[in-house]
């Protein structure tokens, strides 16, 4: 996300999250991790300030992640939660009719944003999960080798840093009242906790991607030989398809409207994505930061890895608003993924080039386009999406103990996508029953409301306003005027944006946080663990899936 400011206004964007954090604080208990940049909540979801590539403040995003939950439709509640907590912060330190925040999926410096989402996946099964672990075996030793020479690097840049400013490790070092726990955010020189310029940390990062570059090269060829495979030649298909259900919708340059802005990028079914700005559909970036991440003298993230089951994200998704296209995004891919792994023998469509597909199905707005399976049968959107949805329902049919809610994503998949057929034919219309409910429809419906005259920039202004979060976001304005009740109740939000979800990792750390947080007990949160100090006495306490 970012805030939309007045024209005079400059921006500072790591001063606007420390005072985001501080009204949040007055809400909901937080705690500190381990990076300056990322706090935790005590409803279980993180906050942090994503700043890419690049060290300059004035470019960085609020990025805001769910906790970790066992149904898509609590996806969709603390996704709803966490962005109502944030507007809500967001107002009590500046009027709205100057400020807001936009659930973007493009930024002024042309930059293309969206939804990652993480699902626990089977990385290998059989003979190639035992190719998985010996490959990582093979990596061991490079990697220690990478681990000294990189400490080494950054000790002389920490060197560098002190040298230059006369700082005392001291006062570096000093410990920090709880009332001070949020100053550190007002400096941008003590990114991460160490006493460094911006230009210093582009220095460190650039020498630390120079050491580890042949590991990533090696860690990226194994994953594309052994990992996900059974995923990527069965779920392929339906993700390339996968934006008629939840695309955004996105006007470009040329005033052409695509589905999806996210999804017409994807150049590669596996790989990373901030390492390389690749845009994979398989995105393993959680899989590099544990091999490269962490303290340097410990394998512990390393030896995860061994794990059968690992994090991936599903990284093709734009940021919506309608409920009903979060629901189906989540719910209809977790369906799949399920089928996948509970069915070693499925047989799923197989595109000729399922990257190829997801760019012209995600350009098709009019749903003409047509893309060739490996056998040479053309194949739409809307049909492919149809297929993978009779498959799942004959194999839900089949199953005798199907939670209710997959039954009401099969429902609400096939309702969308019946609507989507009943699509006025030669008129270029989109189905009205569909409006505030599927995010694209919804874009469309109003920049043709317009007329083909209308300039290009009032027709962006509706394109990116759209998604703000404010009472004067377009969406928000839409939903009033059609008096549209909502899949989630108001209740179900306001609970969420207090508490975390049962029966997940979430919920202890959510109650650690909600314990420690206003103590001195020191609390330092993670996804996968939090360390505190109690009766001067250190504990660890892990977040067991």
């Amino acid at each position: 996300m970012f805030l939309r400011h007045p024209k005079d206004a400059q921006k500072d964007s790591f001063k606007e999250f420390s005072a985001i954090l501080r009204s949040i604080q007055e809400r909901l208990p937080i705690a500190p991790s381990d990076q300056a940049l990322r706090w935790f909540l005590a409803n279980g979801s993180s906050l942090s300030l994503e700043m890419g590539g690049s060290a300059d403040l004035s470019t960085a995003l609020i990025e805001v992640a769910t906790p970790e939950t066992r149904s898509p439709r609590e996806v969709v509640c603390y996704q709803l939660a966490n962005e109502q907590l944030l507007q809500e912060a967001l107002e009590a330190n500046r009027p709205v009719q100057t400020w807001s925040l936009i659930k973007s999926n493009s930024d002024a410096y042309g930059h293309t944003l969206g939804q990652h989402e993480s699902y626990d996946m089977r990385i290998a099964q059989g003979p190639w999960l035992l190719a998985w672990w010996i490959g990582l075996t093979l990596l061991l030793l490079p990697l220690i080798v990478y681990r000294c020479l990189a400490s080494l690097w950054l000790g002389s840049m920490l060197l560098l840093s002190l040298g230059l400013r006369g700082l005392r490790v001291a006062d570096w070092g000093a410990s920090k009242s709880s009332a001070d726990k949020l100053d550190p955010l007002t400096s941008s020189e003590r990114l991460l906790g160490f006493p460094m310029a911006p230009w210093q940390w582009l220095l460190g990062a650039w020498g630390l991607r120079q050491l580890h570059a042949p590991i990533v090269w090696l860690f990226g060829r194994l994953l594309s030989f052994v990992a996900l495979r059974p995923h990527r030649r069965n779920a392929s298909a339906f993700l390339a398809t996968r934006c008629l259900l939840d695309g955004a919708g996105y006007l470009d340059p040329e005033s052409k409207f695509w589905i999806s802005s996210r999804a017409a990028l994807v150049d590669r079914e596996i790989g990373f994505g901030s390492y390389n700005a690749h845009r994979p559909m398989f995105r393993c970036d959680p899989l590099l930061r544990k091999l490269l991440s962490g303290p340097y003298w410990s394998l512990a993230n390393f030896f995860e890895l061994l794990r059968p089951i690992q994090r991936i994200e599903i990284a093709i998704g734009d940021s919506g608003m309608c409920q009903q296209s979060q629901w189906l995004r989540i719910g209809s891919t977790a369906l799949v993924l399920d089928w996948i792994e509970q069915n070693r023998s499925v047989q799923a469509i197989q595109l000729r080039s399922a990257t190829a597909a997801i760019r012209e199905y995600a350009r098709d707005w009019m749903l003409v386009r047509s893309m060739p399976d490996r056998a040479g049968v053309d194949h739409k959107s809307r049909d492919i999406s149809r297929i993978y949805l009779r498959t799942l329902k004959s194999w839900l049919e089949k199953k005798s103990d199907v939670p209710r809610e997959a039954w009401e994503i099969i429902e609400l998949w096939q309702m969308t996508l019946n609507q989507i057929e009943a699509m006025p034919k030669n008129q270029n219309q989109p189905p009205m029953l569909l409006v505030g409910r599927i995010d694209w429809i919804s874009k469309l419906w109003l920049l043709q409301q317009l007329g083909k005259d209308t300039d290009w920039s009032v027709k962006k202004k509706i394109d990116i306003r759209y998604h703000e979060l404010s009472f004067e976001g377009y969406f928000r304005q839409l939903i009033d005027n059609l008096q549209l009740s909502p899949l989630i109740s108001e209740r179900e939000i306001q609970r969420s944006m207090r508490m975390p979800p049962a029966d997940s990792p979430a919920w202890r750390r959510g109650n650690w946080i909600r314990e420690f947080a206003d103590s001195e007990s020191k609390i330092v949160v993670g996804w996968e663990a939090a360390s505190y100090e109690l009766d001067g006495e250190n504990y660890r306490v892990e977040f067991r899936r």
